[in-house]
């Protein structure tokens, strides 16, 4: 979408004062869910989805021209409809898509942090799906930050969530000198699991996943291929058990790999996050719930009663504080953090791009983030 200087401002004359903004057309192109099912059938790209606007009295958010939108697992649980009663979207129809990089295109005036023309990226609203795979979006201040140029849109939209999540379970659970395993190490979180645990002074670091070439080159010192073995067989492993396992996928990995005590420490630490990629979760309704909880209670008192079973934690990963972003760009431009994007990204910004990119975050197969690219700097 192009903005003119004639393009239609949705913002009264007389609240205009309150907002810094760029006059945008009333209408935008947007990737649109219309329903809850099969990929094909229910995502389309639409030109006349309403362009969202801000508030006159709006101080905590703003509206940017996103530049590229990255998927994550919550859009394609999303689209299930299995999530509606957690994750319902304002529809459908709804707009798809999680983290953004995008210019800022309206703000508050009151707002002394960002202005029109910034160049930022930021993080989902969670837990309901507000659409980042559209020309425009409204976005939390609290949930964004300025992007340095270096950080290409691309990489930057892939960040606020699986990135900083990565540095946050490391930073809390991963002490130098421990073993540690990722589950998962090829993943958008585990890609940069992998690079925190080293710079945290790990010991040594091992991956579960197909990607052994990639997951080396990122510090894991020996990388099973789950296709082929299964890591709590592998001998060494049983002979120098982990201290801590991060687990990205979940599965079978707690109840037969961890529970076991075969290749992780009594009394050491098991951190799942459950919204790993082989997580089925279906919450229809409110007694859906208690069955949803009861695996996170479950597994907590379970731990801690049998000191001998590693420690099992679900961490709040998506907490987000302010400066969070800032330190996560400064390790990314240092070098010490290389964001991993999966290689068939990024992808077009219509129908056949939209639908391949949530096929392949469906897939569970992804290697990095799944990324969509709206438009240019």
């Amino acid at each position: 979408m192009h903005f003119y200087p004639a393009a239609i401002n949705m913002v009264p004359e007389s609240n205009a004062s309150k907002i810094n903004i760029f006059p945008a057309p009333s209408t935008m192109k947007a990737a649109v869910g219309t329903g809850f099912g099969e990929i094909e059938e229910n995502v389309f790209v639409r030109d006349d989805w309403p362009t969202p606007t801000l508030d006159p009295e709006d101080e905590d958010h703003l509206i940017l021209r996103v530049l590229a939108c990255a998927l994550a697992p919550g859009d394609v649980r999303v689209l299930s409809g299995k999530t509606a009663y957690m994750q319902l979207p304002e529809g459908p129809p709804w707009v798809i898509g999680s983290d953004v990089a995008g210019i800022v295109l309206q703000a508050p005036t009151s707002s002394k942090k960002f202005h029109v023309g910034d160049y930022v990226v930021s993080r989902f609203d969670e837990p309901k799906p507000q659409g980042g795979v559209a020309e425009c979006r409204k976005v939390l201040i609290k949930l964004t930050e300025k992007c340095p140029d270096l950080i290409p849109p691309v990489v930057a939209c892939g960040l606020p969530a699986s990135a900083m999540a990565a540095k946050r379970v490391v930073t809390d659970f991963v002490r130098e000198g421990d073993r540690v395993l990722v589950i998962g190490g090829s993943g958008a979180v585990g890609s940069s699991v992998l690079q925190y645990s080293k710079l945290r002074g790990a010991s040594f670091i091992a991956a579960v996943s197909s990607q052994v070439e990639l997951c080396k080159r990122l510090g894991a010192a020996q990388v099973v291929d789950y296709r082929d073995q299964k890591w709590w067989e592998v001998t060494d492993f049983q002979k120098q058990k982990f201290d801590v396992a991060i687990d990205l996928v979940n599965g079978e990995n707690w109840i037969v790999g961890a529970y076991s005590k075969k290749a992780i420490k009594g009394g050491g630490t098991y951190v799942a996050l459950m919204t790993g990629v082989q997580t089925e979760i279906e919450v229809r309704g409110i007694l859906d719930i208690i069955p949803f909880m009861s695996v996170f209670i479950g597994r907590m008192l379970l731990s801690r009663l049998h000191p001998k079973i590693p420690k099992w934690v679900a961490p709040e990963a998506l907490r987000l504080e302010d400066g969070d972003l800032k330190e996560l760009f400064k390790d990314v431009v240092s070098g010490r953090l290389e964001p991993i994007v999966d290689p068939r990204s990024p992808f077009t910004f219509d129908d056949d791009g939209v639908r391949k990119a949530m096929a392949l975050q469906k897939s569970k197969h992804a290697h990095g983030k799944v990324v969509i690219q709206i438009g240019e700097k």
